[in-house]
């Protein structure tokens, strides 16, 4: 059975306009990898800005829309969600009204049944949910229940806090950067850091040749690529040089998947021959 937020949001955001159905197939194949909520899956890969995403949930829902950046810090309603709950689920609890027996509640993803009734349980009001974007969420919750001021980023049309999983994002600053290995490693962090080749600090002496890093710095791009090249896995290498090839075999493994999507999809409204497809595999 797929998700309440594909039923109703997925329909909500083609009905809309604002996506069509191979750009919700192609949403729906990376939510089925990665995990998350549709509505910052399609922001996050550029098909739509967060506030027009949010703007058609609410009028596809008949809700009223809350914008938190601005938002009075309601202790009380802060009390009545858990810190971890709010992070996990992208809700924000905004108010409290009615001597404590309503609470206002920003929802990234209103359809979700569960985690209203999760939310009613704990904090024993009627909850009244409430549509917002999910990185303004995600801000407000740094805000107000951490003390901290998010930083800022416009990409894909709408400020969120750095995420590990960004290969690389350069923010307004012009200095920051982020560079990540197909491990997960953070390899590089600043513009500064990177060196360019033609220094002399990193050009390598003429008369030796670069040293081999020790296996157990191998990274999973590095066994893989000894592999290809007709290598086989080494006894010098550590449990983790293991592991993180197994990861990128798996993330290959969801890739294909994806693709294969991509490619019935394609097939199936027409836009794609067997024969030319066939013809460019040979290529």
């Amino acid at each position: 059975m797929a998700p309440p937020s594909r039923n109703r949001i997925g329909d909500i955001l083609v009905k809309a306009r604002v996506i069509d159905e191979l750009q919700l197939r192609s949403a729906m194949a990376s939510l089925d990898q990665w995990g998350g909520r549709l509505s910052r899956v399609v922001a996050d890969l550029g098909l739509a800005t967060e506030d027009t995403v949010t703007e058609a949930i609410c009028q596809g829902l008949g809700m009223q829309r809350v914008q938190l950046g601005n938002i009075t810090r309601d202790p009380g309603a802060l009390a009545k969600v858990d810190v971890n709950l709010a992070e996990q689920k992208a809700v924000f609890p905004v108010q409290l009204k009615d001597n404590g027996k309503t609470l206002v509640l920003a929802m990234a993803d209103p359809t979700d049944l569960a985690t209203l009734d999760q939310v009613a349980a704990r904090s024993r009001a009627r909850v009244v949910p409430m549509v917002a974007g999910e990185r303004e969420i995600e801000h407000a919750i740094l805000r107000n229940y951490r003390n901290q001021e998010p930083v800022v980023s416009t990409r894909h049309g709408g400020p969120r806090p750095p995420q590990a999983s960004d290969a690389g994002t350069l923010d307004d600053g012009g200095d920051d950067f982020k560079v990540v290995d197909m491990s997960g490693k953070t390899v590089v962090k600043r513009i500064a850091d990177i060196v360019p080749p033609e220094s002399p600090a990193t050009a390598p002496a003429p008369a030796q040749a670069p040293a081999r890093a020790p296996a157990q710095a191998s990274s999973a791009a590095d066994i893989l690529d000894e592999i290809l090249a007709g290598g086989a896995p080494s006894s010098e290498w550590s449990e983790e040089d293991l592991q993180r090839l197994q990861t990128v075999q798996q993330n290959q493994e969801k890739s294909s998947k994806i693709l294969r999507a991509l490619l019935e999809l394609l097939l199936e409204k027409g836009q794609l021959q067997q024969r030319e497809l066939a013809a460019r595999m040979r290529l």
